[in-house]
């Protein structure tokens, strides 16, 4: 944990500016705390998606199965009407 001198105090990294600095009287006492997300945050996040992708698509199958190709075409039309509005004011903000 990062000691500050001049004020005498112990600080927990994640309480300290991004920049490293004592938050009471600004002298250097520590590196900046690393808030970069772990590799293997993402590699769960990538392997849900597909997960439930793939859970999707067979309830679509089931759907289509049990005679209720109505229901399956209205949540697949739906689902691309979410994604394109999602994308829409994705994109309309990066621009």
């Amino acid at each position: 944990m990062p000691w500050c001198e001049t004020c005498a105090k112990f600080w927990n990294p994640t309480s300290m500016p991004p920049d490293g600095t004592c938050p009471t009287c600004g002298a250097q006492i520590g590196d900046p705390p690393d808030t970069s997300v772990p590799w293997h945050f993402w590699l769960l996040v990538a392997g849900l998606v597909i997960y439930l992708g793939w859970r999707y698509l067979q309830g679509i199958q089931w759907l289509m199965g049990e005679g209720m190709a109505w229901l399956a075409a209205l949540i697949v039309a739906a689902t691309v009407g979410a994604t394109a509005w999602w994308a829409a004011r994705r994109f309309r903000r990066s621009v």
